[in-house]
């Protein structure tokens, strides 16, 4: 019977390595998640034609993986509706639910454009942070918040 010495170390390389390559993998952020973030709407419209959310003014929107269900704040008031995922692909179910607040002509304004161009909403694209939502002929940019 012929007996092989092998070494520790090379036993140890790829435990190290798998190892290394898990480790690695849970730190890195997924930059192209749309759900369970807080997005903050940045700039809205026609593409080449952008308006800036009103100053005093926050339109925020969470895609929440648990139930498929979109809620924020239209810059005044509530909002949530259902929605469907598939790819890059963005779905807004049936019509989006709001309170019913008056802030005013231009905040209403606001709301009602953010909530029209999300409803339309098409697909999506996640780059360095940024989500942008195309939404027929309008886009919605947003930063994580």
């Amino acid at each position: 019977m012929k007996i092989v010495k092998v070494s520790f170390s090379i036993l140890l390389i790829p435990v190290m390595v798998l190892v290394g390559c898990i480790s690695k993998s849970d730190n890195l952020e997924d930059t192209t998640n749309l759900e369970d973030i807080v997005w903050a709407l940045e700039s809205y419209g026609k593409p080449n034609n952008l308006k800036t959310v009103l100053t005093g003014t926050e339109i925020t929107a969470r895609f929440n993986s648990e139930d498929g269900y979109v809620i924020g704040s239209g810059g005044c008031n509530s909002y949530g509706g259902k929605y469907e995922l598939s790819g890059n692909k963005l779905t807004i179910i049936d019509s989006l639910t709001q309170t019913l607040i008056s802030c005013g002509e231009e905040k209403n304004q606001q709301e009602e454009q953010f909530l029209t161009a999300l409803q339309s909403a098409e697909s999506f694209q996640i780059d360095d942070g940024k989500l942008t939502i195309n939404c027929i002929d309008k886009i919605l940019l947003f930063i994580q918040k």
